[in-house]
């Protein structure tokens, strides 16, 4: 089949849109390939297209677990044979699933990067005829980027196995030092590079600096009233805020972030999906993977990090080409707390160890093991037992896994799941001598045929409704099927996994990489300035966004910026010489300013002096600026 007709039969799709056709026509010929689409580019197609093309497995290397579980999912959906090998599995699982692989059994791989080095994975990979290896958001390969993790830069080692099999890198976000890094730490041959237009003409990007958020993000909700729509916030508690004074005005809003239980995240999603609620209130963990065409806006409560996750965010906007609004808000104590923020991301080196340390002794884990096994965290537990701060704990488990100590992923839902161990024989002599477990024995059989040698996903609350039973008798059944060596059964957990990624280290010889830690720094400061730099300097949106990514860009005559210059006497720059000249005789409060400039709108105004105090051309003293 060719890529097209591939497109067609399994996603329905005439054609592939632009670009893509090149990418995907580029990893098939085997070529290196890396393609920089920004969010909304239909990254995914460009290598399960070449994946099915190709003959053999495409192995796809990718740092999110739910990110993994949809694309799964979805190819599943499509007929494909697809797996994905995450933590919290037991070794059964994987060994099987790696057969499968090995044996041709599936179309395509998933795996996170720090299970590339697992002794189990390496010997079967050997063995695998792999037709492609796809790594998906790329940009973490780089310690320049936004999202670094150490285990990608083992990827290369791949090549030295199958070092005919071609590759193909994709992500959405990346500076030119990122791209050049990419390409050099991957190790990539003759690569061809395929750079989408990161400019959406339909969308504006707008930033505002008010006095309330809440009132601000209040009457921005109302004025899109019955259109769909995203609120950012940074924390969970934030969300749940913010849905209430919503709701509380009579809008279609609902919660979203990583502490739901797992069902009730799913169906907010679905609700949202489906248009039965309108606004989706969330932390950064929503979004990933979601295609929803029909977003006419996003807000932002408070200010991200960093450029790449505002323009990810921004970009889940408009997907259908229809004009669409991004709006941020902050007051100036939002840019204090973003530096703030940033310095919290950091804690100190010997707090890091101990929280190590207090890890391992909360899982009961003795020195000289531990490694690759899996545990589900209870921060809340954790930070208890050892009279932790909770921000300090969880910023330094992050920073443990840019060590390369531990694997720490946010609360992600496992279903539960079920393979059969003994014989249909054996099964069949249990169910005639315990009668009463035979009606959930023969259902999950019947449902599942061949769950002899695969797991299977089992819904407790279903089986339950099916059987007239309540969900805890059949978890309890379940129990004992397992206690007598009739299955293995890996249980539905919502708890954040922990990963040890090298056995329990004696105290002395735990090391946290100075170099590491100081980059990450480094870079987060750097990248906190760009964005600072973005939210005052009075040029358009959209240009400094596309500058730095390294396009060009003109204005869009629809940010905050370019329409308040539209309305203003003046552009930015000739405001700004005037502000100057101004300030030569006295200084001016902001009122003094608004009466002498007129056919100024106090927005642009606003923005202009910010960015002057930022460049500090100007200062703020007693409610007055002078120079």
């Amino acid at each position: 089949m060719t890529a097209v007709e591939i497109l067609k039969k399994y996603w329905g799709f005439e054609s592939f849109r632009k670009q893509q056709e090149d990418i995907v026509q580029s990893a098939i010929n085997g070529r290196d390939t890396f393609a920089l689409l920004p969010t909304g580019g239909g990254k995914s197609i460009c290598f399960q297209v070449p994946g099915i093309a190709r003959e053999g497995i495409c192995l796809v290397i990718s740092p999110l677990i739910a990110l993994m579980q949809d694309q799964v999912k979805n190819l599943k959906s499509k007929g494909l044979k697809a797996a994905a090998i995450t933590s919290g599995m037991s070794r059964r699982e994987i060994d099987i699933i790696l057969d499968n692989a090995k044996f041709g059994g599936l179309d395509f791989l998933y795996v996170s990067p720090e299970r590339l080095k697992t002794d189990i994975f390496l010997a079967r990979f050997k063995q695998m005829q792999v037709s492609l290896i796809a790594i998906d958001e790329a940009h973490c390969i780089s310690q320049w980027g936004h999202d670094f993790r150490p285990p990608y830069l083992e990827i290369y080692k791949l090549r030295e196995i199958h070092p005919e099999v071609p590759m193909i890198a994709v992500t959405a976000t990346a500076t030119e030092e990122v791209r050049k890094d990419i390409i050099e730490q991957l190790q990539m041959r003759n690569t061809n590079y395929f750079e989408g237009d990161f400019a959406r003409d339909n969308i504006s990007y707008e930033v505002y600096a008010v006095e309330n958020k809440r009132n601000a993000i209040l009457k921005a909700c109302k004025r899109f009233s019955g259109s769909t729509g995203i609120v950012y916030c940074q924390t969970r508690r934030e969300t749940k805020e913010i849905a209430r004074l919503l709701i509380a005005h009579n809008l279609s809003a609902g919660v979203y972030h990583g502490g739901l239980p797992g069902e009730e995240r799913k169906k907010k999603l679905d609700a949202w999906l489906n248009n039965h609620i309108r606004i989706i209130v969330a932390t950064n963990a929503f979004g990933m993977g979601i295609d929803k065409p029909d977003v006419r806006f996003v807000l932002h409560y408070e200010i991200p990090n960093n450029l790449e996750a505002y323009f990810q965010e921004a970009g889940r906007s408009g997907r259908d080409g229809k004009a669409s609004r991004n709006m941020a808000f902050y007051s100036q104590v939002d840019l204090v707390k973003l530096r703030q923020r940033i310095a919290q991301q950091f804690p100190p080196i010997d707090f890091i160890k101990t929280v190590y340390r207090a890890l391992c002794n909360h899982f009961s884990i003795a020195i000289g093991s531990g490694m690759n096994e899996s545990y589900g965290l209870n921060i809340k537990e954790l930070v208890k037992k050892y009279d932790f701060e909770p921000l300090p704990t969880y910023n330094a488990l992050k920073i443990l896994q840019l060590n390369g100590s531990i694997l720490f992923n946010e609360a992600v839902f496992h279903p539960t799941k079920l393979k059969f161990i003994v014989s249909n024989k054996t099964l069949y002599n249990f169910q005639l001598k315990n009668e009463e477990y035979d009606p959930l024995i023969s259902l999950i059989s019947r449902s599942n045929p061949g769950i002899f040698s695969n797991y299977y996903e089992v819904n407790e609350a279903k089986i339950a409704q099916k059987l007239r039973k309540s969900t805890a008798q059949i978890h309890k059944e379940l129990q004992y099927i397992e206690k007598q060596g009739l299955a293995d059964i890996s249980w539905q957990s919502e708890l954040p996994q922990v990963t040890l990624l090298h056995e329990r280290l004696p105290d002395e010889y735990m090391r946290i990489d100075q170099k590491v830690y100081q980059t990450r720094k480094d870079v987060a400061l750097k990248k906190l300035e760009s964005m600072l730099n973005f939210v005052q300097e009075p040029i358009c949106r959209s240009i400094l966004l596309l500058k730095y990514f390294g396009q060009e860009g003109k204005p869009c005559g629809k940010c905050d910026i370019c329409l308040a210059e539209e309305k203003s006497n003046y552009s930015a720059e000739e405001l700004q010489g005037i502000i100057e000249n101004l300030l030569e005789e006295k200084a001016f409060t902001l009122e003094e300013f608004l009466a002498e400039l007129k056919g100024v709108e106090r927005h642009h105004l606003v923005g202009v002096l910010n960015w002057m105090l930022d460049v500090q051309l100007v200062q703020y003293k007693d409610g007055a600026f002078s120079k």
